[in-house]
């Protein structure tokens, strides 16, 4: 078993318009992809304060993630919560 998945939630930043709220996303991914990590899930979560949510594969290796971390996020005050993978 081991660390795998980060969740992260946080509040869009006012994008203009949703195409620019798309390319905000898009280079997000590109950057996390380029990291070595794989962006799961970008959309909309219910029943938290946030309105953004990302999932991002890590395969377990959290040096990756932490380097990655400090890229400039499309959202403010993100909070993560990491998931441990039973099945690995």
């Amino acid at each position: 078993m081991k660390m795998r998945y980060a969740i992260v939630y946080g509040k869009m930043n006012d994008f203009k318009t949703m195409d620019d709220t798309r390319k905000a996303y898009a280079k997000y991914k590109e950057a996390a992809e380029k990291a070595g990590l794989k962006v799961l899930l970008m959309g909309s979560p219910f029943g938290v304060a946030e309105d953004s949510v990302v999932v991002v594969d890590f395969g377990g290796d959290m040096d990756k993630w932490l380097k990655f971390f400090n890229t400039q996020d499309p959202w403010t005050g993100s909070r993560t919560d990491f998931v441990l993978d039973w099945l690995t």
